[in-house]
């Protein structure tokens, strides 16, 4: 809901002017020199209308209090607030989170406070979500090491999503709640908090550390998730074995009337999408009982950064129907995720019924009808999902 402007908007900000930094880049590294004996420093991203602010600033007048709010209209309520308490720890930031670089020097920070956030509920839109990894590095960027983000929200979806985002930023996880006041109200709540802890509304909180940031490359995270497997890239010295595996799978061929061939298969060794390197290249088989058993094509940041492009799972007859599919996919979402990717793609037949059912199974969306090799392929879903901890 779109909050209503605020009559005489600007003079009520303006009589705040103690309280409101307007050239916030301006003290970026020197944040301390308004409160030199602050012990720490504390910023709130969305600070709303500034319960939480006021209250936490009040409780702890130890330490330099910062609150970002890019909406005038909450913010003025908030500065109002902190100034009718006589708060001097407290300033406000009329800003975006996507800009903190600009604003707070590496190794500034202390704690960051994220509560409520926008959930961004839509696929699309994932990586708004202020918990998402891109804006977790960010974080990282301005945080001490060890510093820490509060993250509070009543939206369950989208507390598991973040769930997986922090590791893969640096982030170690801790004091992880699904209903923070089952046994009573517990800290200082926020305007929207207490509406919804009212309603009944269960509130999820955890803890982030900063780390050490994770930097786990693909074959590594699958092949140390498929301990059972041997997980290798296919050289020449695979070649033939690998290929009578694929005449074994001739049905699932993207190609109609093709045929797999010692050709096809060198192709699909070596052929690149638009614009990428063979370095985003990993063309495995996963070994068993001395035999390649799937047989996977991945390209790494396809079609975009952060994307996983699945160009091909083959699973030989014999491996089939015995939960193979899920386990593999399974792991390759997880190893995507650790490797940086938030969201893995690929092309499904449409005539595959079968193999459409297994994704949409594995909660891959269908985002759009394509022909990936022009008019010589049978018409695709091309589908999508998030590496880990994706909602629809």
């Amino acid at each position: 809901m779109r909050m209503r402007k605020k009559k005489n908007l600007i003079p009520r900000m303006e009589a705040c002017a103690g309280l409101w930094i307007k050239d916030p880049a301006e003290r970026r590294g020197n944040w301390r020199a308004l409160m030199p004996q602050a012990d720490r420093l504390r910023l709130e991203l969305g600070c709303g209308k500034g319960r939480f602010t006021a209250q936490t600033a009040a409780a702890h007048p130890q330490d330099l209090y910062v609150a970002v709010e890019r909406v005038p209209d909450a913010m003025v309520i908030a500065m109002e607030r902190c100034r009718e308490l006589g708060l001097t720890n407290v300033f406000f930031i009329d800003g975006d989170a996507a800009a903190l670089g600009d604003c707070f020097a590496p190794d500034e920070v202390d704690l960051i406070y994220i509560n409520f956030c926008d959930p961004w509920p839509s696929l699309k839109h994932a990586r708004r979500r202020l918990t998402h990894q891109n804006f977790l590095r960010g974080y990282r960027e301005i945080l001490k090491e060890e510093g820490e983000i509060h993250f509070k929200t009543d939206n369950r979806d989208l507390f598991e999503w973040s769930l997986f985002q922090f590791p893969k930023a640096g982030f170690a996880l801790s004091e992880i709640t699904r209903d923070l006041h089952a046994e009573g109200v517990r800290g200082i709540m926020t305007d929207y908090e207490d509406k919804f802890h009212s309603l009944g509304v269960p509130i999820n909180r955890c803890v982030a550390t900063k780390g050490k940031l994770p930097n786990i490359p693909i074959v590594d995270g699958l092949a140390a998730l498929l301990p059972q497997w041997e997980v290798r890239p296919v050289d020449e010295e695979d070649f033939q074995a690998v290929l009578a595996m694929l005449i074994e799978c001739a049905g699932d061929c993207i190609l109609e009337g093709d045929q797999p061939s010692a050709r096809m298969l060198r192709e699909g060794m070596t052929n690149l999408p638009p614009r990428c390197t063979m370095e985003q290249k990993h063309y495995l088989a996963l070994w068993r009982d001395g035999a390649p058993q799937v047989l996977l094509d991945l390209v790494e940041g396809y079609p975009r950064p952060y994307t996983l492009f699945l160009g091909l799972l083959h699973i030989h007859p014999a491996s089939r129907r015995q939960g193979v599919g899920r386990v593999v996919t399974g792991a390759l979402l997880r190893a995507a995720g650790q490797a940086g990717h938030d969201r893995v793609r690929l092309a499904c037949l449409q005539n595959n019924r079968e193999g459409l059912a297994f994704w949409q199974a594995m909660d891959f969306q269908i985002i759009r009808e394509d022909k990936l090799l022009g008019e010589r392929s049978s018409p695709v879903w091309i589908m999508e999902r998030l590496t880990e901890g994706s909602w629809k």
